[in-house]
């Protein structure tokens, strides 16, 4: 089963074995109530998770002291990836881009995105390879396609989005 990191717990909240919970992404918070999650050398259920903002409080079933709770800080939250929901089609999830090869619309190969840096406006992709390192911003008129199935991203090499290319 593939287990995806969303987020990390952090320290003790309160003496009944609730913690403040981190997420990776602040924008989807990825854990329910009643889900199941993965931590270091187990599998658990959340009974609740509570807050406006990041940190959220979580409560894990059979987490019930602070006792119990200060063994698993620090420790990695991971969902099961099947248990996540479907998006409409052209929209993914940030684990589901990384790794994916790069391509611009003429065929050269640029190398895989590593990295997504989240801005205010639009993501940017960091895509790597061979040595070097390229910025992609996630914006219709340079990402062109994006093709989970064959793992592979397009993109249309735009006036001024890398060096060399003219202004």
């Amino acid at each position: 089963m593939d287990w995806i990191s969303v987020g990390r717990l952090a320290r003790t909240h309160g003496l009944k074995g609730e913690m403040k919970f981190y997420p990776s992404d602040q924008n989807d918070v990825m854990v329910h109530n009643g889900q199941r999650i993965c931590l270091e050398k187990m599998q658990l259920k959340i009974e609740s998770i509570r807050g406006i903002n990041s940190p959220f409080i979580l409560k894990l079933d059979g987490i019930d002291s602070i006792e119990t709770a200060k063994e698993l800080v620090g420790q990695e939250v991971k969902v099961a990836k099947e248990d996540f929901e479907s998006l409409p089609e052209g929209e993914f999830y940030r684990f589901e881009i990384e790794g994916l090869k790069v391509f611009d619309d003429t065929g050269k190969y640029y190398g895989v995105v590593e990295e997504i840096v989240v801005t205010g406006s639009n993501d940017v992709y960091v895509v790597r390879g061979e040595g070097k390192e390229w910025l992609i911003p996630l914006i219709d008129s340079v990402v062109q396609t994006i093709d989970l199935g064959q793992g592979k991203l397009i993109f249309h090499c735009v006036e001024g989005l890398f060096e060399g290319t003219p202004v």
